[in-house]
């Protein structure tokens, strides 16, 4: 998996195999499109909650719209914080 500069693999549970093989089980077509087979576990909800319920399977063209999709929306909203202006100090408010 081409996961360079990301800590994602790190952060994954020591039992990862095991369960993502139990998601596929559970999943075996796509819970996006419901037309290919699931190749991949995602996680539903962005984050390191790895309950089953926050996992599915899906297939590897969905699975990337998907992950795009987050990854726009977390770089718009870092492009977002950064652009705005600091605070002034509270000591420097006039009044």
């Amino acid at each position: 998996m081409p996961w360079t500069g990301s800590t994602r693999s790190a952060r994954l549970p020591a039992d990862w195999p095991r369960i993502r093989a139990r998601i596929l089980r559970r999943d075996p077509l796509c819970r996006v499109c419901g037309l290919r087979l699931s190749a991949e576990v995602d996680h539903i909800e962005p984050g390191d909650d790895h309950a089953d319920s926050n996992l599915q399977g899906i297939c590897v063209p969905c699975h990337r719209t998907k992950s795009a999709s987050e990854g726009g929306r977390a770089a718009a909203a870092r492009r977002a914080s950064a652009s705005r202006l600091p605070a002034p100090h509270p000591g420097l408010i006039e009044r």
